[in-house]
């Protein structure tokens, strides 16, 4: 039992952003790749490029050795989710091609590898390839990232300098996974009543520097919570944090759904009690109970004032209102007008259906007709999935990331505001925390 108190300990790392989609017209593209960051950002370039001119003339300019998206060498390729190359600048001959099983002086199975690092929303890939200007095979760092439930795309950068980030998301999703399955595995292996008695010990080996394993009951109540033991026995199924984001809500409809990853603001201990942005893991045990761990991310800024959360409910509540005048194929037209009433750069209405299919987004026409139910984020949540929660439940705020083109396409958080038009139509509108 001894290893697994040490996993824990080792798993507890201190993380910081990274990267996802974006919408605004005036960019700055990523002229010079010569950084990790800038690698994320060249590729979340390339995906908002992709949602605003379609996917074809996209793809077009990624097979183009000349083209904006070739950068000494540095470039963007794409497959398909079955392994089939949709484009390469230097490899036409790959095109049309399934190249799963193509590997590297080493044997890895290097596309293999980034498409299922895909799957999961986004994440990097090491591996050995050749430099297209010098001819050398050298060490190269790629990261990838899914446009849709149909495709994803990648860029790498060569030499042995570089190497996965400790603080990238993809390593916080495999720490938060890690340690609630060691959990789970221990409750089982003592029984629920001594594994809560050690979950709530600040002291315990469950505890590490501010780390800890949080449980609740089906209905909310929470049974387990080393540094709030005043919350025990309490329902928090209705508690928010300081946004409005519903914590109890969404981890409950999560852990319904058979659990998952989750965003909101919570107090962090370690930091004196400051509200600071947590992602975390949840992960039923039984059906009657639940066990999560969670990291804060202190860099990720948290700031979203009562009235831009007053305007966000107003903006949708009007285009709602507009759907139930107009009826819904007209609001649609409308929403998907660049120059249109609900086109506002800063905070612009986009809708989809309850199966996650793009109806409307005038800033990302590429996305239209889409589907983003399965599309996942770098920190591991599923966006659209929870907006089409809230908007059955009748309307709610949730956090998600959106790559910025106003700030190099570096990734941001986003508050949310959705709510359901008719019967079959999720309208939704977010803006980016302020500094």
């Amino acid at each position: 039992m001894l290893h697994r108190y040490l996993i824990v300990g080792v798993l507890v790392l201190v993380f910081s952003t990274c990267c996802f989609a974006a919408e605004t017209e005036a960019i700055s593209p990523v002229q010079n790749v010569s950084s990790v960051q800038d690698l994320v950002n060249f590729v979340n370039e390339a995906s908002f490029y992709s949602q605003k001119v379609g996917k074809d003339p996209a793809l077009a300019m990624y097979s183009d050795p000349n083209g904006s998206f070739t950068r000494g060498n540095v470039y963007i390729w794409a497959y398909d989710i079955s392994g089939i190359n949709l484009a390469h600048p230097f490899h036409p001959e790959y095109k049309g091609k399934n190249k799963l099983s193509l590997t590297d002086p080493d044997g890895k199975r290097m596309i293999a590898m980034m498409r299922d690092t895909a799957l999961n929303g986004s994440g990097f890939v090491t591996y050995k390839y050749e430099d297209p200007i010098t001819g050398k095979t050298e060490p190269k760092l790629a990261y990838v990232k899914r446009v849709d439930e149909n495709w994803w795309l990648g860029s790498g950068i060569y030499g042995d300098a570089y190497s996965i980030p400790n603080s990238s998301p993809e390593l916080m999703r495999n720490s938060l996974t890690g340690t609630v399955n060691d959990a789970f595995v221990y409750v089982n292996e003592v029984g629920k009543k001594q594994a809560l008695k050690v979950f709530n010990n600040q002291t315990g080996p469950y505890t590490v520097n501010g780390s800890y394993i949080f449980g609740f009951s089906m209905n909310g109540t929470t049974l387990s919570h080393p540094f709030s033991p005043d919350k025990i026995g309490s329902n928090e199924s209705t508690f928010t944090d300081i946004n409005g984001v519903s914590i109890g809500g969404e981890k409950l409809s999560l852990a319904k759904e058979g659990g998952g990853f989750w965003y909101y603001v919570y107090i962090n201990p370690d930091a004196g009690n400051k509200h600071e942005f947590k992602v975390s893991y949840i992960k039923p045990v039984d059906e009657e109970w639940v066990i999560g761990n969670g990291r804060y991310v202190p860099d990720v800024q948290v700031n979203f004032s009562p009235d831009v959360r007053e305007n966000l409910v107003m903006k949708v509540e009007e285009a709602k209102s507009y759907v139930n005048e107009h009826g819904k194929s007209a609001a649609i037209q409308e929403f998907n007008d660049p120059n249109g009433s609900f086109s506002d750069p800063e905070m612009f209405i986009y809708a989809v259906d309850l199966n996650g299919t793009v109806l409307a987004n005038s800033f990302l026409p590429g996305r239209v007709g889409q589907n983003y139910f399965n599309v996942q984020e770098p920190y591991g949540k599923y966006p659209v999935r929870q907006m089409i929660t809230n908007a059955k439940n009748g309307g709610g705020f949730t956090y998600y990331f959106y790559a910025d083109p106003k700030s190099g396409y570096e990734n941001r958080l986003k508050l949310g505001y959705s709510e359901l038009a008719g019967d079959d139509m999720v309208i939704s509108a977010g803006v980016f925390a302020q500094p």
